[in-house]
């Protein structure tokens, strides 16, 4: 989940990059080129638009990057706290259940 994550975050973020480096003309109708091709031609609010949905996908891949850390630091903790047996044919029991804390609310909801 982190590489997917990251591998979201880098493409959007160049591919951002690049649209931007490479569309510099004004006017009421923008031709969106990437690497000398056409792909779209948006209107002002249709770019702003294509820019918050890059934003947004964005932000998704930041936050599969931060879920995917958060997991395997629970499972390290987990497997290390776990009591190993002396006896080569003694199974290792299960790691323990998480406990369910309160999740932070945002703006007191």
């Amino acid at each position: 989940m982190i590489a997917l994550g990251l591998l979201l975050a880098l493409a959007t973020g160049g591919f951002a990059a690049i649209a931007v480096a490479e569309n510099f003309r004004g006017g009421s109708e923008y031709a969106v080129e990437v690497f000398g091709n056409q792909i779209a031609t948006l209107s002002p609010p249709g770019l702003f638009l294509s820019g918050a949905a890059l934003a947004l996908i964005f932000c998704l891949g930041l936050a599969m990057i931060a879920a995917g850390l958060k997991h395997r630091r629970r499972v390290r903790k987990a497997l290390a706290s776990a009591p190993v047996t002396g006896e080569p044919g003694a199974e290792r029991p299960l790691p323990p259940q998480p406990v369910h804390r309160r999740r932070r609310h945002i703006f007191g909801h």
